[in-house]
């Protein structure tokens, strides 16, 4: 006998949404934790660039280590939580942080850091092109997660 999805009983059909929902929400964790490494190297690159001599005195890698805790605390949240507060939450940070970057990293509202020049010999706008990237993946993840057309059906 073929079984296709049409024929699935109810219960299996749930047992594969928590599946997929489960599965969403590790890749979310991962790519959060992805994210908190890349701060982690992009921070330790930009504090290098920034203590040679010369440089700027405009210190920016407290930033990067403040997003790489966060992305890392949310990281641990994704991997041991179902929640769609927290999962409307992180989404919320994401906007945040997405937001802060058109802000200060692009330089919406004065130099950006892609103009200072203790760090231009880093390719920062490659390092902000995959970490964008990896955020906007991770806030279409939350995006899934807060879904209430998504949540677990609690039976």
């Amino acid at each position: 006998m073929n079984v296709t999805a049409s024929h699935v009983p109810d219960g299996d059909v749930h047992t594969q949404s928590a599946g997929t929902r489960r599965t969403v929400r590790y890749v979310a964790a991962a790519m959060s934790a992805a994210v908190a490494l890349l701060y982690v190297v992009l921070m330790l690159l930009v504090r290098n660039a920034e203590l040679e001599p010369g440089a700027t005195d405009t210190t920016t890698y407290g930033g990067y280590l403040g997003l790489a805790v966060a992305y890392g605390i949310g990281a641990v949240i994704l991997f041991a939580l179902d929640n769609r507060t927290l999962h409307l939450l992180g989404a919320g940070v994401q906007i945040a942080v997405l937001l802060l970057f058109v802000v200060f990293g692009i330089g919406l509202l004065g130099e950006g850091v892609f103009e200072y020049e203790a760090i231009s010999d880093l390719p920062i706008g490659l390092w902000a092109a995959v970490i964008t990237g990896a955020q906007v993946v991770l806030l279409a993840l939350l995006g899934y997660l807060a879904d209430r057309r998504f949540e677990q059906p609690t039976t």
